[in-house]
C-alpha cells in the first residue's frame, strides 16, 4: 500500500483535482482486479465490475474522509468493489471461486513427481475454499491476498473487527479440518 501519509496527499489532491486520482487508480488497479476475479471468475464480468468500481471511487471521491484509525482508502475503494459484486450476485446466480481462481504460487521444481504434488495440493485446497461462506472467502481473500488490516476489512464487510476475527478463525479452521480429512464436500 502507499504509505498513509502519501495516501491522504494524493487523495487530498484527487478532492480538489480528479486529475490526480491517477497514482491511486494505479496502485490499486491490480489489488482491485484481483480482488473481483476471484470472486466473479470471468475477466469480461470483471474488467466491467472494476471500471464501475473506479468510477464510483473517482465520482465519490469528494464524499471520502479519514474516519479514524482502521478506516482507510483502500478498504473504502475495496468497500465499492465488494458492492460493485453484490449488485451482480443479485442479477444472477452467484459463482463460488473456479478451479482457475486463485493463482496460489509454489516454489518451481524441476522433478515432475513435486510439481504433480503441488497440483493435487492446489486443486484440493480450491475444492476446499469453494465449500466456505462467501464471507468467508471474502474474509480470506482481503486478508491474505490483499493484505488487508482486521479493521479495514471489517469495515469492507461492514462488520465488526470481533465478527472478522471469527471468520477467518472458522475459515481457517475449516480449510484445516477439510485437508487433512480430505473431506472437500462437506458443509460448513
Amino acid at each position: 500500500m502507499l504509505l498513509e501519509e502519501k495516501e491522504r496527499e494524493i487523495v487530498y489532491n484527487a478532492q480538489k483535482d480528479p486529475r490526480s486520482f491517477t497514482p491511486l487508480y494505479d496502485h490499486y488497479f491490480p489489488k482491485v482486479y484481483n480482488y473481483i476475479y476471484r470472486r466473479v471468475q470471468n475477466v469480461q464480468l470483471t474488467e466491467d465490475l472494476v471500471a464501475e468500481t473506479f468510477y464510483k471511487a473517482l465520482a465519490n471521491i469528494n464524499k471520502f474522509k479519514w474516519r479514524g484509525q482502521g478506516y482507510s482508502f483502500a478498504g473504502w475503494l475495496f468497500t465499492i468493489a465488494r458492492n460493485q459484486v453484490i449488485d451482480q450476485f443479485r442479477k444472477q446466480e452467484p459463482q463460488l471461486l473456479g478451479e482457475s481462481g486463485w493463482d496460489l504460487v509454489a516454489p518451481e521444481t524441476d522433478n515432475p513427481e513435486d510439481r504433480v504434488l503441488q497440483a493435487a495440493t492446489r486443486e484440493d485446497l480450491l475444492k476446499v475454499i469453494q465449500t466456505l461462506t462467501p464471507n468467508q472467502q471474502d474474509a480470506l481473500l482481503l486478508r491474505f491476498q490483499e493484505g488487508l488490516k482486521i479493521k479495514e476489512i471489517a469495515a469492507v464487510l461492514d462488520k465488526n473487527e470481533g465478527a472478522i476475527k471469527a471468520l477467518l478463525f472458522r475459515g481457517l479452521k475449516s480449510l484445516r479440518k477439510k485437508l487433512e480429512g480430505g473431506d472437500y464436500d462437506a458443509a460448513v
